[in-house]
């Protein structure tokens, strides 16, 4: 008889909340058998030890890549054990290290859901899923091009932000460069120059000056503040309630809200849509979709929603009285529940909540940009005409 271990467990309760722990199982399988046992529904189930040893996360290009690798492989025929042997020169050096433990568990018995769930590469759960799904149907290659559908757009989605923020960001630095030199090396040049000359800075020059000594005397103590205040905003948004809050309140902010919404809603609707297609009940469905979304206050309505699902209220119905999707999927979801094709509908609303953020993103830096020409302008314009009065006040009085 094997000698029990311990494993550590992420598992769906009944009412769609996620229970952390860890049971004493002699392999895997029982420890998920005794989840299950429990009324349970287990999303990871990884022994002890190596959840010690798990990695960070990895990039969303290298997730994205090793599982559109791994799905063109399988869709080309390729049975599993071989597609995964196939994989060591064609994925990113992030994923190499885990494939051995893989293709071991999977030779060994595990299944390949359960297999991904135990490496060390801290795979979202969404993934480790919709494999489990795909297994459950006989589907293993659909489910994997689906992941790699979603990881890629996730991927390409942070790829185009990072670009439209890259010359907002330079921009900044610069300007704030040029002012840091103006007003910490120039004028104080100019001060001490007058001050040989016996000549009084004029207001303006003395009222730059001013602003700089306080900045000066005061960016220690405000550097401290912030920190205390980041230390205890990052322990309070590591906690359920304070998350949800948080996110709740940058729903709110406008503008930002929108954004948020709108990135959610799609990324949700993909979830639901991949799962559904895959074979998953709507319950389990939305259990994974309802984390997929990112946003800890969305998936929390979500979870409300599933419940009220379950009860036999429609899913459109359902999130629309928790406010949990935007207008346009609760539209595409109504439409898709009364024609019977509600997975096609969810993929059609999370491409257009995708493009409606991508656009809203896009807006907000072109108008960005000349906000930050303007904001550093003025503020070089005014250390400018300081720098000029200053200059005028050592001409002689004719």
């Amino acid at each position: 008889m094997s000698e029990a271990a311990e494993y550590r467990y992420r598992a769906a309760q009944r009412t769609g909340t996620v229970e952390t722990g860890s049971v004493q199982a002699a392999s895997r399988e029982a420890a998920s058998d005794m989840l299950a046992a429990r009324g349970l529904f287990p999303l990871e189930v990884v022994p002890a030890a190596r959840a010690e040893g798990r990695s960070r996360r990895m990039s969303p290009d290298d997730l994205a890549l090793g599982l559109r690798v791994l799905a063109t492989l399988l869709e080309a025929g390729l049975p599993l054990a071989r597609a995964l042997a196939a994989m060591d020169d064609l994925v990113p050096a992030s994923w190499r290290a885990a494939l051995p433990g893989i293709r071991d568990a999977v030779r060994g018995g595990s299944s390949f859901a359960a297999a991904l769930a135990a490496a060390p590469l801290a795979l979202p759960p969404l993934v480790v899923g919709m494999v489990q799904a795909g297994e459950a149907a006989g589907s293993v290659a659909r489910a994997v091009t689906r992941a790699a559908e979603l990881t890629e757009g996730a991927a390409a989605t942070g790829r185009a932000l990072r670009n439209a923020l890259a010359y907002p960001l330079i921009l900044a630095v610069a300007g704030g460069s040029s002012v840091v030199l103006l007003v910490g090396v120039v004028l104080p040049r100019f001060a001490a120059i007058l001050g040989d000359l016996g000549q009084d800075l004029p207001p303006s020059a003395r009222l730059v000056l001013r602003l700089s000594d306080a900045v000066q005397a005061g960016w220690m103590p405000a550097l401290a503040t912030l920190a205390v205040l980041l230390v205890a905003w990052r322990a309070w948004t590591g906690t359920v309630g304070g998350r949800v809050a948080w996110h709740a309140f940058l729903l709110g902010v406008p503008g930002v809200g929108g954004v948020r919404r709108s990135s959610a809603t799609a990324r949700f609707c993909a979830a639901l849509a991949a799962l559904l297609e895959s074979g998953v009940p709507i319950a389990g469905a939305l259990t994974h979709a309802s984390r997929a979304a990112g946003d800890a206050a969305l998936s929390a309505r979500i979870v409300a929603a599933r419940e009220a699902v379950l009860g036999g209220q429609g899913l459109a119905r359902a999130l629309e009285d928790q406010d949990a999707a935007t207008p346009t999927a609760l539209r595409l979801m109504r439409a898709g529940e009364e024609t019977g094709s509600l997975a096609p509908m969810l993929d059609r609303a999370s491409r257009m909540e995708a493009d409606r953020a991508d656009q809203l993103v896009r807006t907000a830096v072109r108008l960005l940009e000349p906000a930050l020409i303007v904001a550093f302008g003025g503020i070089v314009a005014l250390i400018a005409g300081a720098l000029l009065q200053a200059v005028y006040s050592v001409r002689p009085v004719l």
